[in-house]
């Protein structure tokens, strides 16, 4: 389908110049403004003026008629006025749009109003979008439908796709962005679809960093819960292979779904990302006969102890080749009182070769009570001197266990799970180190 593309960088070879207004100043124009001349219908001329300074002021007159104000813009230079008909009623609209970085068009859009003979701009709906505003519009040439395009990043962009209403507004009926779940190189690329009436109708979650591609539940049981809360009890469960529609996201940790109970129906309920990347309901203690096998210090309950308030975690090989560990991934199985199985992510590791008679440490990292990147408190676990990343979730006081579990994508054929630890939430609160 033919497009009209209004990216700066593409304008020379995207734009037709009976609805591109040259974006320089005509000669005649005073130093203090800037004139650009367009073409609303034959026979119906407008001049676009835009006031030079920190702030612009941009106006418009149509025909002999009084100069209207349009908008004021703040720091960059509008350096676009194009004349285009989004809505398709025979009468051009204006795009104006100022020129960024990495070749990107920041513009806003105004409809021309013929009973009026002014203007009226469409407002943005949502600054919680991909691009955050009509970033590289494309204006459809068969329909009142705008495409806005974004990139902030080698791995960040982002679309956006908007029907025009009859009253001049506009409604998303797609947006396109990118999520990092917890453990992943990868991020997944999100695509949301709206309903009629603005509300999401699902995110559709694919690439390698997807927790739930195609929306099949891939565990052989996931756990549903009525709150986003760790310490909730799930109260529901859905078996593999069935589906799920995401609704919203709170990555790392949790994704809303519309799920199709045989019983209750078509309910909301919330699963947490761990559960969909480790069978936390498969999980098996270690057996004697295992070829790799997993080690956790016991130190959570010795915090005075030359070890204690550290990690310590290692992967042995009893078998008589070695193993490659391709793209190792940390996990904490833990069980409170009552039985509930929790997995929570802790970190990846460098890929290795484990070789027999030889235990490889996947961990001696120190656990201190610091404030994390929110600013609140929280026991945190040193990446290896890399970074900080939460050692527990924000658990229910009581007694718990723990096992350390070791997955490698693609690699191992199941994951590993080591010896339990036991210890009391919370743990002391013990400061970083003095540097």
């Amino acid at each position: 389908m033919k497009r009209i593309l209004l990216a700066a960088s593409l304008a020379a070879m995207a734009v037709q110049p009976q609805i591109l207004a040259q974006a320089a100043p005509a000669a005649s124009s005073p130093a203090a403004q800037r004139d650009f001349p367009i073409v609303i219908k034959p026979g119906l001329p407008a001049v676009v003026t835009v006031s030079n300074g920190d702030t612009q002021q941009a106006r418009v007159r149509v025909g002999d008629g009084p100069l209207q104000p349009l908008a004021t813009f703040d720091d960059d230079t509008v350096d676009q006025v194009q004349a285009v008909d989004i809505d398709h009623d025979g009468y051009r609209d204006l795009i104006l749009g100022q020129s960024g970085g990495s070749t990107q068009l920041f513009a806003r859009l105004f409809l021309y109003q013929p009973d009026s003979r002014g203007y009226q701009e469409i407002a943005h709906p949502d600054s919680a979008s991909p691009c955050k505003g009509f970033v590289n519009p494309v204006i459809d040439d068969k329909q009142a439908v705008i495409h806005v395009a974004c990139r902030y990043g080698a791995a960040s962009n982002g679309f956006e796709d908007y029907v025009l209403r009859a009253d001049g507004t506009v409604r998303a009926t797609a947006w396109g962005t990118q999520a990092l779940f917890g453990l992943e190189s990868e991020a997944a690329e999100l695509t949301y679809r709206f309903r009629d009436d603005g509300a999401i109708d699902r995110i559709d979650i694919d690439g390698e960093g997807s927790p739930l591609e195609g929306g099949t539940v891939p565990v052989s049981r996931l756990d549903l819960y009525d709150t986003p809360d760790v310490n909730a009890t799930p109260t529901m469960t859905a078996a593999e292979g069935e589906h799920l529609d995401v609704v919203a996201l709170r990555p790392r940790d949790w994704l809303q779904v519309r799920y199709v109970s045989k019983t209750a129906g078509q309910v909301l309920k919330w699963a947490r990302y761990g559960d969909l990347r480790v069978d936390k309901h498969r999980l098996a203690p270690p057996a004697p006969t295992d070829k790799l096998t997993l080690e956790l210090a016991d130190t959570l309950a010795d915090w005075n102890g030359e070890d204690g308030g550290q990690f310590i975690l290692s992967v042995a090989n009893h078998g008589d080749a070695p193993v490659a560990l391709n793209a190792p991934r940390v996990w904490l199985l833990l069980t409170n009182a009552q039985g509930d199985r929790i997995v929570h992510p802790l970190y990846p590791r460098e890929g290795d070769t484990l070789h027999p008679a030889n235990p490889l440490g996947l961990a001696r990292d120190p656990v201190v009570w610091a404030a994390g990147e929110d600013g609140k408190p929280a026991y945190l676990l040193n990446d290896n001197g890399y970074s900080s990343v939460p050692f527990l979730p924000a658990l229910a006081p009581g007694k718990y266990r723990a096992a350390a579990v070791l997955t490698d994508p693609g690699n191992l054929g199941a994951p590993i799970v080591s010896n339990d630890v036991r210890f009391d939430y919370p743990l002391p609160q013990r400061p970083p180190a003095p540097q």
